[in-house]
């Protein structure tokens, strides 16, 4: 039986005490420099999301569990941010920025059902994106410090989608559709983060 209980806190992250990886990025095929500037981007909108938060509820419980996780995801992006200079990263990060503060905004500003639906769906996505980049960078750039961030990342997102999901595992069709809508944005999202 799972004993775990749904917290507002976050799970301990699985980057605590993890460097960033150290290689020659001009060494690493395209397809994964497009790859590590999409994570920078999703790791940017993750922080937003939780940032958006803030001004569209007083629920305590979202409140804390937005904070917790906003945490997790802010150590992810300083990883990405070291590994990936300026000049590699998407262009438009003031739009991506605000992206997440209305993918959290919104259904935060809803009800927690709707919130806690976005962050569940998105992050199971994110669970499953990341273990397709882990499976790309195995065949093409086998780097054990690039595999242990994509892996760590990926074991915190899933932690993230659990713990929504355990607040509440029968939201309404109208949050469900909600986080469909989430997770089909961020779909488009990664697909442009890759090329600009």
């Amino acid at each position: 039986m799972d004993t775990h209980s749904p917290s507002p806190e976050a799970p301990p992250s699985a980057t605590i005490g993890l460097a960033p990886p150290q290689f020659d990025l001009s060494a690493l095929p395209p397809r994964i420099l497009r790859e590590l500037r999409a994570s920078h981007v999703g790791e940017t909108v993750a922080v937003s999301l939780y940032d958006g938060v803030a001004g569209a509820t007083t629920d305590p419980e979202v409140l804390r569990f937005a904070a917790s996780h906003r945490r997790v995801e802010r150590r992810h992006l300083r990883l990405f941010e070291a590994v990936l200079p300026p000049d590699r990263r998407s262009v438009p990060l003031a739009f991506w920025r605000w992206s997440g503060r209305v993918m959290g905004g919104l259904p935060a500003w809803l009800g927690p059902p709707y919130f806690y639906a976005v962050v569940a769906g998105v992050e199971a996505w994110v669970d499953g994106h990341y273990a397709r980049q882990i499976a790309l960078a195995r065949r093409l750039a086998p780097d054990p410090d690039l595999l242990n961030l994509l892996e760590a990342c990926r074991l915190d997102e899933r932690l993230h989608a659990r713990d929504a999901a355990r607040f509440d595992p029968a939201p309404p069709w109208t949050a469900r559709a909600l986080a469909g809508v989430a997770v089909f944005l961020s779909r488009v999202g990664v697909r442009a983060a890759r090329w600009v």
